[in-house]
């Protein structure tokens, strides 16, 4: 599956009327491994070369070079940083991007299903090259309805998980990184221009068009309500509703472009009993349909929890899932856990469209962060993480039944 990617260069500053928090520690680094690297131990990792190689930049090359004081002053720092921006972040933060879509979206959801010599081609990225992938495997595979639309969808699907992982560092923190900012904006806007380019012109390769092709094959009304393109292409501006979309361009274009900051305070609703709160609306392509989540992120005390609820459109009944992750559930001085769950009623993988039998499903899953080292703390703990799912789409995890099993290391800076 080809993919051609095009950055959505967006040059705004926003301000966002809410409460925000104090930053705290810089999130660990951290190596993540599962068996199919999936979106959800891609993310992590990516994450953390991210950071990393940013650290590094911004030593040689520190945002603020020369005092500012003056206009002309302001003027020339801001083109430096536009320079910077432009000439050293912008492909780095692409390449990941793509890396991202490719090898932990697409190549994740072939591994699952047993593909073969899984292969991938890069151009170089943006502005160097036109910052194409591309995603094959050799050999003939025999999959259900719903592993074809996964893969079909896996590229966006991995874009929307590597920014769900940058917010969650974000809110839990209360500071969001100029280049988590921008990796932000890119991963969501990038999504939304995919799938509102789609055309009868596009090319076989185009994910959303295969994936039309797909969720409509044998979907024959009135059994069955097919899914146009103007029809996606609409339910997609859902996309926008999302805040930290705005927070994100202010802390890119004004507090690092313009004032010269690694990092803005990321926004949040003030609440009662020492409560920070963050809504959004999401909207995704599913091995099911297409589906819209509305998720809810409340801070307490730097505990983040998030619950989402959704619906989605089969082409024949609703399809429904609610989820809860809950960070730092356990903390004692050698132990620090988070959890995860949820349930949902979606159509079971090999179900025609014409004739769609639902199942529930259900996923929980626990992490442990455990200090390698006799000191609470040491600098690097071993990080595992242990559950079971279900058949059934959640966002970044296996399509199909089985153990949750991931391993790591985490290292604080």
């Amino acid at each position: 599956m080809a993919t051609r990617r095009r950055v959505i260069a967006l040059l705004f500053s926003a301000h966002f009327l809410c409460g925000v928090a104090g930053a705290q520690d810089d999130p660990p680094y951290v190596v993540l491994l599962d068996r199919d690297m999936t979106p959800a131990a891609g993310a992590a990792d990516l994450l953390s070369l991210h950071r990393a190689a940013g650290a590094v930049e911004d030593r040689w090359l520190p945002p603020a070079r020369f005092d500012e004081s003056t206009r002309v002053r302001r003027a020339l720092g801001i083109g430096y940083r536009f320079g910077k921006w432009f000439g050293l972040d912008l492909p780095q933060d692409h390449f990941f991007m793509v890396v991202g879509h490719e090898v932990f979206g697409h190549g994740a959801r072939l591994r699952e299903i047993g593909a073969r010599h899984v292969k991938y081609g890069f151009d170089a990225p943006i502005p160097y090259g036109p910052g194409g992938a591309v995603t094959s495997f050799s050999g003939d595979l025999l999959v259900t309805r719903a592993d074809a639309l996964a893969i079909d969808t896996a590229g966006i699907e991995a874009q929307n998980v590597l920014a769900d992982a940058v917010a969650r560092h974000a809110l839990a923190g209360g500071a969001l990184p100029y280049r988590d900012g921008w990796l932000y904006l890119e991963s969501r806007l990038d999504g939304l221009r995919y799938i509102r380019s789609v055309s009868p012109r596009s090319p076989e390769g185009h994910d959303v068009r295969s994936f039309l092709i797909e969720v409509n094959d044998q979907c024959d009304p009135p059994a069955c309500t097919p899914l146009d393109a103007a029809t996606l292409k609409r339910r997609a501006l859902l996309m926008l509703a999302d805040p930290m979309l705005a927070y994100a361009g202010y802390a890119w274009a004004f507090a690092y472009l313009v004032r010269g900051q690694t990092s803005a305070p990321a926004p949040m609703i003030p609440l009662p009993h020492d409560m920070r709160y963050l809504p959004a609306l999401r909207f995704e392509m599913t091995p099911y349909g297409t589906a819209v989540t509305t998720e809810h992120a409340i801070v307490r005390r730097g505990r983040l929890t998030s619950v989402s609820v959704g619906v989605g459109d089969t082409g024949r009944r609703r399809a429904w899932q609610i989820g809860v992750t809950a960070m730092d559930v356990v903390r004692t001085a050698r132990v620090r856990g988070d959890m995860a769950a949820g349930v949902w009623e979606q159509p079971v993988l090999d179900a025609a469209p014409n004739s769609q039998t639902f199942a529930a499903g259900a996923r929980a899953a626990a992490s442990m962060h455990v200090p390698l080292g006799r000191s609470p703390a040491a600098r690097a703990a071993a990080l595992v993480e242990v559950g079971y799912k279900s058949d059934g789409f959640v966002r970044g995890e296996r399509l199909h039944a089985g153990p949750i099993l991931r391993i790591g290391v985490t290292f604080q800076p």
